[in-house]
């Protein structure tokens, strides 16, 4: 694949990743305040202090530089949420225990759309409209995210916790498409309230295991 082509850079030693991540940290702050209009190479070179030409070997061109920052934050964001979510649904034994934790999920459910508002995962996704690269580097990260939470969804079942005729995969596409769904709520011209749609998605969310 050319250079100019790169799905996202791969550093082979540390210290490349370490300059790759201080880029990306500048770009993806100049996407934040200001789209990718304002992301400008010279820019970030001068305030990271990393040569245009390094810039340009490791990520290809501008808009190789602006599909990583889409693919880092998309992963970062998630990936974390769905290590939680892992650890929590792993120690469960039941469906009755899992409901037991109701404010545990809800508190999270907040905290993941502080940290990742579902417009900007919305924005990221129709980014790749007419992109083929960054959607297949999208596609890539989601496939990963989501067979992490079908490993969960298989560990229930193996409980006994899932409903029996639900797949496992399936289980958890539709979880993570309750996350992105959220993003309904945020561009309705009378949004209902965080906590509506919280108590909504959990309830769809017990929805999925098996009567106790």
């Amino acid at each position: 694949m050319p250079a100019t082509q790169k799905l996202a850079p791969q550093p082979k030693q540390s210290r490349g990743q370490e300059t790759i991540d201080l880029v990306l940290a500048e770009a993806n702050r100049a996407i934040k305040d200001g789209g990718e209009a304002a992301v400008r190479v010279q820019e970030i070179s001068v305030k990271t202090n990393v040569s245009i030409g390094s810039i340009y070997h490791h990520f290809g061109d501008r808009d190789g530089l602006i599909r990583a920052a889409y693919v880092q934050t998309f992963r970062r964001a998630i990936q974390s949420d769905i290590d939680r979510v892992k650890r929590f649904l792993s120690r469960m034994t039941s469906a009755k225990e899992i409901a037991e934790h109701y404010d545990e999920m809800l508190a999270f459910l907040n905290q993941h759309f502080e940290h990742f508002p579902a417009r900007d995962r919305a924005a990221t996704i129709g980014s790749t409209t007419g992109r083929p690269l960054l959607k297949e580097a999208i596609i890539a990260v989601q496939t990963e995210l989501t067979s992490g939470l079908t490993e969960v969804m298989q560990l229930l079942k193996d409980r006994g916790i899932l409903k029996p005729h639900l797949a496992p995969r399936a289980a958890a596409v539709m979880t993570l498409g309750m996350l992105h769904g959220r993003v309904v709520a945020e561009f309705d011209s009378t949004p209902v309230h965080d906590e509506q749609w919280n108590a909504a998605m959990l309830a769809a969310f017990n929805g999925l295991f098996a009567s106790s």
